[in-house]
């Protein structure tokens, strides 16, 4: 799935049981998991709104078969946990078995854990693997947020532009985005 596909699902209120975000544009993941969050509506944290991450990822399990209590449904946002990468020998064989584990979990649960949760993973970078590869099994929405090229860019800021009723012209933009980009390169050094 493109982000212009996502960002099209979700302005037509449309929400997945499973989603699987990664890459190096993460404004745009961000802004993604917002609409997401909104969509879904009250979130209580510990009640139907939980975050892992790689400090609590043996949490996970027990997490999605917990019940959100008073509430149809519960988000589960699983964020840089490593289970995606595939050289896991730095973090030792009990993080593999966990992760098997976690995988196994998933095939055999995918219809309760559709019907009770939204999960959305969120890494860095993905490896093709046997994680991925259950996402892919189980129907999981999977968007790859791509570094934004030049066109993309001038397409969404003319389209904020355009809202906040700014008349500009690509030219402009263009300018625009090579100052920021120079001042962020300066930044960070």
């Amino acid at each position: 799935m493109t982000v212009e596909e996502l960002e099209k699902k979700l302005k037509n209120e449309e929400l997945e049981s499973i989603y699987l975000f990664y890459g190096e544009e993460t404004y745009l993941m961000d802004t993604c998991v917002k609409r997401i969050k909104k969509l879904f509506g009250e979130l209580v944290k510990g009640i139907n709104y939980i975050e892992i991450d790689d400090t609590n990822l043996e949490q996970l399990i027990s997490d999605l078969q917990t019940p959100a209590f008073g509430y149809p449904k519960k988000i589960v946002i699983v964020k840089n946990t490593g289970i995606f990468k595939r050289e896991l020998k730095k973090k030792g064989a009990s993080f593999q078995e966990l992760r098997d584990k976690i995988i196994d979990y998933l095939k055999e649960n995918q219809d309760i854990l559709k019907q009770d949760n939204l999960v959305i993973f969120i890494e860095e970078s993905v490896d093709k693997g046997k994680m991925l590869s259950t996402l892919e099994e189980i129907g999981a929405s999977i968007c790859n947020f791509e570094y934004q090229k030049m066109p993309n860019i001038v397409a969404r800021l003319k389209a904020i532009c355009k809202a906040y009723k700014v008349n500009i012209d690509d030219a402009t933009l263009k300018y625009f985005i090579e100052c920021i980009r120079k001042q962020y390169a300066g930044f960070n050094k």
